[in-house]
């Protein structure tokens, strides 16, 4: 990694600081240039976990945004 530049882990591409999508785990970390590249990459990190520990954190992500679109509704909807 050049200082200011980053190669997508997915796809080798070279992408400038400020642009794609970095994730930091701890001291590692992981970039990547689009979307389509996180998704590939985040897609076959759950897919390799444990089904038991998945569950649990799904459900609580599915909960927060069900909460937090709920909110947005109810904030767009037109009031008489």
């Amino acid at each position: 990694m050049v200082k200011g530049k980053y190669r997508c882990v997915v796809c080798g591409r070279v992408f400038p600081e400020g642009q794609g999508i970095i994730l930091r785990v701890d001291d590692d970390v992981i970039p990547l240039h689009s979307s389509k590249c996180a998704t590939k990459f985040l897609r076959s990190v759950v897919e390799r976990l444990e089904p038991s520990i998945v569950k649990g954190v799904i459900k609580d992500v599915k909960k927060e945004f069900h909460e937090l679109l709920e909110k947005r509704l109810k904030e767009s909807s037109k009031k008489i």
